[in-house]
């Protein structure tokens, strides 16, 4: 479990694919620092398992279903990655509970400056807005952050300097694939809401 707020921006070294699969290495000296063999390492948003650890680098295998599923499939040597570590027993969480299992890529519609700050706005696919609400949570390449805007092709939210300054949003332009996970409980509710939460639902209740 993770709580969406990037400790590192590593950078990749080598990607190695291996039939269906691959093998990343990343360059990390802070988050390669006290991590040992099987630990668990969010990688732009996806859980991975460090496989080899040979400080300041970072090796993990990524199996075939992630990839295709996940923006890690498009780094290339010499990227720059979000990481983060799991949380332990007794961590703050300055986030929200991020599970580092991905629901799929989504492009960014725009990127830019706004009288209200730095705006994403993050294209959605049918069925996704079940999943969010206006100032719900969302975590978009492994950071977490808040849903400002909802429509029905795109979700917006505003990134802070010191979070442009310290992750890889302030790099993100219109195209660039990222990996979205929608908040956890949002799913449990709307797996368990009659009929399903749709858009109408949302404006009825509000939370559009």
């Amino acid at each position: 479990m993770f709580s969406g707020l990037v400790a590192e921006i590593g950078t990749v070294k080598a990607f190695r694919r291996r039939g269906t699969s691959a093998r990343i290495e990343i360059s990390c000296p802070s988050t390669a620092g006290g991590t040992s063999i099987g630990d668990s390492i969010a990688v732009n948003g996806v859980c991975l398992t460090a496989v080899k650890v040979s400080p300041p680098v970072l090796a993990f295998d990524v199996v075939g279903n992630t990839l295709s599923g996940s923006n890690l499939r498009r780094v290339i040597s010499g990227e720059p990655v979000n990481l983060e570590k799991a949380l332990k027993m007794g961590d703050a969480i300055g986030g929200h509970m991020v599970t580092g299992h991905i629901d799929g890529e989504r492009e960014v519609k725009s990127s830019r400056v706004t009288q209200k700050g730095w705006a994403l706005d993050i294209s959605l696919l049918e069925g996704d807005a079940r999943y969010l609400i206006s100032k719900g949570s969302v975590a978009v390449d492994g950071v977490s952050l808040t849903v400002a805007e909802l429509t029905q092709e795109y979700f917006r939210v505003y990134v802070i300097p010191h979070t442009l300054g310290n992750t890889t949003l302030d790099a993100k332009r219109a195209g660039d694939p990222v990996n979205v996970e929608f908040d956890m409980a949002a799913k449990f509710a709307a797996k368990n809401a009659p009929g399903g939460v749709t858009m109408d639902f949302l404006r009825e209740k509000g939370f559009v």
